[in-house]
């Protein structure tokens, strides 16, 4: 879809400008195309991010800018910048905010390059003192499967201090692939058209995806915190490969894949660079009230996905030694240095609540037998090979926890150790989920809530299911498993306070058309005394 890329010009003109452009800059013009975003606030600073469009190749100067007011009749804070081609002109700044803003307070900031302003974004940081905050919480946005109206909604209620995006922030395919059946009616055609593979391909991908309307929105309106899941690489990424990459040579070497998908993911991300480029695991506290733990379950400890497919035999299926390495003690999905990391750090804070903020299902689910509740005519072909494992209790979904239990029995063996039960914050899955968390010997250790997709297709817009009858059946089925939703895209909101948190689910009306309205939400209490979990009442 054509937009129109509006140029801000700001009332009080060339404020620094005199100081800090030089003539070759003035012979160039500049656009602010991608907005502007915050990200990875701790109790002092927070990162700005911008990527500016040069109307000719070349390094550039910027120059930062920050103000406690938004028309900026104060600037409190002036930075020049560079920028390149070598970091595809964009431009991240880990703004020191405690020595010029007061915490816990709103703060304004916007770029310049030559007579181009960008868009003014809000951003924060937090203080030992913080006592509430308001986050939300995202997944798994398709470019080609709609708008972002779940971004929209979440900026046009302008009352969230933080939001967090648990991976799949964008997709790898081609053009048609999956969910680009109506992208081109949409004006959605990825770019690239063809599958991202190389550095050039991540960047272009990134940058169309950031100039959705919504995205631009709310990156400007709140910091975010961001962990990548497969699809920022290749689907079902693991550490030395994915399902999504070519094992014959035609799509070159997958780590030379990896690093330029994580290049790209940091030049355009607002995130808070590690020595180690795939190290994303990472710690922030928010006062004495949350100690969150975003967690990297997709790539840097995980040992490769079982495949129920590979244990069929010409006698069925060889269930003991399917069972026997699903289990193994040595399978590994975040790595026993992720592990110590996680245990390192629980044990040392005090805080009310212990949010890990991550990528895959922790609860143990399995699917009823979809194939009693769908006409035979109506199966789609890619589901039809897996049929034959329904019957067989197994697991559902072994690229998520369910599919390396032994780390999860040792994480939960770790926060019990600790004496902390925790929150689990899910994305990957496109519906919405709400699981009380229990380990071996039935001990409650967490509630986890599976986030929906911003526009990424749920179950129900895969299947011709009934949707009370398939929900009631998967409930009824799985212990841990206390209400989902499989038909509704939006987001997750935690209204977080010492005593409780209100987990909202706010479902946007649709995704086909601009539209940021929120068609119907659901909202749940879960209370600080033994993470006790009620459902609110409509």
């Amino acid at each position: 879809m054509k937009r129109r890329q509006a140029l801000k010009i700001s009332s009080i003109g060339a404020i620094g400008l005199s100081t800090s452009i030089s003539s070759s800059c003035s012979q160039n013009n500049y656009f602010f195309n991608h907005g502007v975003a915050s990200g990875d606030p701790l109790e002092g600073k927070v990162i700005l991010w911008t990527r500016v469009t040069p109307q000719k190749p070349g390094p550039l100067e910027t120059i930062l800018e920050i103000s406690e007011n938004e028309n900026f009749s104060k600037i409190v804070f002036l930075k020049k910048l560079q920028t390149s081609s070598l970091s595809d002109y964009t431009i991240k700044y880990d703004f020191l905010a405690k020595k010029y803003c007061d915490s816990d307070k709103w703060f304004f900031y916007r770029f310049r390059a030559g007579n181009a302003i960008s868009e003014i974004g809000k951003s924060k940081t937090f203080s030992e003192s913080t006592a509430t905050a308001k986050i939300g919480i995202f997944s798994c946005s398709n470019y080609p499967a709609g708008y972002f109206n779940a971004y929209q909604a979440a900026a046009d209620k302008n009352d969230l201090d933080l939001w967090l995006h648990l991976g799949d922030y964008l997709y790898e395919y081609p053009m048609g692939g999956y969910a680009t059946d109506n992208a081109e009616k949409l004006g959605r055609v990825p770019r690239p058209l063809h599958e991202m593979i190389t550095l050039s391909d991540y960047r272009q991908r990134h940058a169309q995806y950031k100039l959705d309307q919504g995205s631009k929105a709310l990156h400007k309106n709140a910091p975010l915190i961001a962990v990548w899941d497969d699809h920022e690489f290749s689907n079902d990424a693991w550490k030395r490969g994915a399902e999504n990459h070519s094992e014959d040579g035609s799509e070159g070497d997958f780590y030379a894949r990896r690093s330029a998908a994580i290049k790209a993911y940091y030049e355009w991300m607002p995130i808070r660079e590690q020595q180690n480029k795939r190290r994303i695991f990472r710690e922030f506290k928010i006062g004495k009230l949350i100690h969150l733990l975003m967690l990297d379950t997709r790539q840097y400890g995980r040992d490769k996905q079982i495949q129920p497919k590979e244990y069929l035999t010409q006698s069925g299926f060889n269930q003991a030694k399917f069972y026997n390495e699903l289990n193994s003690k040595n399978r590994e999905l975040i790595g026993s240095e992720q592990l110590a990391w996680i245990e390192n750090s629980v044990v040392k804070t005090d805080a009310v609540w212990t949010i890990f903020g991550q990528q895959v299902l922790m609860a143990k689910l399995k699917f009823p037998d979809l194939s009693k509740m769908i006409a035979s005519e109506e199966i789609p072909s890619f589901l039809k090979p897996y049929l034959k494992f329904l019957g067989l209790g197994i697991p559902s979904n072994l690229d998520a926890w369910d599919g390396y239990p032994a780390e999860r029995n040792k994480l939960y063996k770790l926060m019990n150790s600790a004496n902390k039960k925790f929150i689990s914050l899910a994305g990957d899955t496109h519906n919405s989920w709400i699981s009380e968390l229990e380990d071996l010997s039935g001990k409650k250790v967490g509630v986890e809530l599976g986030a929906p997709s911003v526009t990424s297709p749920g179950i129900t817009d895969i299947l011709s299911l009934d949707k009370a009858k398939f929900v009631n059946s998967i409930v009824k089925i799985n212990k841990e498993l206390q209400w989902m939703d499989p038909s509704n895209r939006g987001y997750l909101s935690l209204d977080c306070r010492k005593t409780k948190i209100i987990a909202s689910f706010n479902f946007i009306k649709e995704i086909e058309r601009i539209n940021p309205e929120i068609g119907s939400s659901q909202s749940f209490v879960l209370l600080q005394e033994e993470l006790g979990l009620e459902e609110i009442k409509t």
